[in-house]
């Protein structure tokens, strides 16, 4: 098949637009229309998982992009209660379980991405998983979405699965009828994410010692203040056909406690969740009047460019 066939990659069709180059050499990005972007894209790979690698290589290279896996830490073995860069405490408190080697590898791949980013002065970065599946308007979207920089720290691509249901506000409008919307709870998925470095500093400065898996921490904007939006409609979803390298034992609720450890958790678990909901709430009320503006603003200048396009037709 030619450059324009469809390419199918489990439950999304992406067309592949006609005439784009391939290969995955460097850290450039072409984007709809043959534009040129400097835009790190990079792919968070186990070693021992090669079809995942090989699934990705095919996905990417058929879209044209430039990309680079980066290794990721594999935590199967890890005694996750005794790892320096883990607080079993608070996580216990909180969640009445420790994190598994599998979250807590995980976490620290995405952290190696942030520290390469401030170590490489590297402005922005496009974060994979590598079960990701990216949607048919990637591309074409994509410009509209870094021309936006200023009025985000990190775009997250959550599946529709996660936050059709959930309430959210139009921020700013993007090409092909997209949008940056902001949503009011946090919504777990870290498996494609636009972040610039300012935002990789700030969340390295909240993963000395862990406790939350690092998509929870991203959605956290009351206690790092970090502006993360979403796109709307979806734009990427993970592949639910592939097994998970992490456990799905992070979505178990039950606690693992026992004695005073547990009693103490009924009060403490309270807190947290009371903290969390005042949170969640607290920054997406506070930003309703900016996002307001900032749409507004949006709307009245593609009016005008609209109104200009017909004068200068007729």
């Amino acid at each position: 098949m030619g450059p324009g066939a469809l390419l199918r990659a489990g439950a999304c069709v992406m067309k592949v637009p006609h005439g784009m180059p391939r290969g995955a050499k460097a850290a450039r990005g072409v984007f709809g229309d043959g534009m040129a972007l400097d835009l790190k894209i990079l792919v968070i790979n186990l070693a021992r998982s090669s079809e995942r690698r090989a699934g990705m290589r095919r996905q990417l290279e058929a879209l044209g992009v430039d990309f680079e896996f980066v290794a990721a830490v594999d935590g199967r073995d890890f005694d996750v209660q005794a790892h320096p860069a883990y607080d079993s405490p608070r996580r216990r408190r909180a969640f009445g379980r420790d994190l598994n080697g599998g979250e807590l590898g995980c976490l620290l791949s995405h952290r190696a991405i942030f520290q390469r980013m401030v170590d490489e002065g590297l402005e922005q970065a496009l974060v994979l998983e590598d079960d990701v599946v990216l949607g048919a308007d990637f591309l074409a979207v994509m410009p509209s979405i870094l021309a936006a920089a200023e009025h985000y720290d990190i775009v997250r691509f959550l599946s529709a699965s996660k936050i059709a249901r959930l309430r959210q506000r139009r921020v700013l409008p993007l090409a092909k009828g997209y949008s940056l919307a902001r949503l009011e709870t946090t919504p777990g998925g870290a498996y494609a994410y636009l972040i610039r470095r300012s935002a990789a500093e700030k969340l390295l400065s909240h993963m000395q010692r862990n406790w939350l898996p690092v998509d929870t921490l991203m959605g956290r904007a009351w206690e790092h203040g970090l502006n993360w939006l979403i796109v709307w409609p979806a734009l990427a979803d993970y592949d639910r056909s592939i097994d998970p390298d992490i456990s799905f034992a992070r979505y178990y609720k039950g606690a693992q406690l026992r004695g005073a450890e547990k009693l103490r958790y009924r009060l403490t678990r309270a807190w947290f969740k009371i903290a969390e909901t005042v949170g969640k709430r607290g920054v997406f009320w506070s930003r309703w009047w900016a996002d307001r503006k900032l749409l507004k603003q949006a709307e009245s200048r593609q009016a005008g460019e609209g109104t200009g396009r017909k004068e200068a037709a007729g």
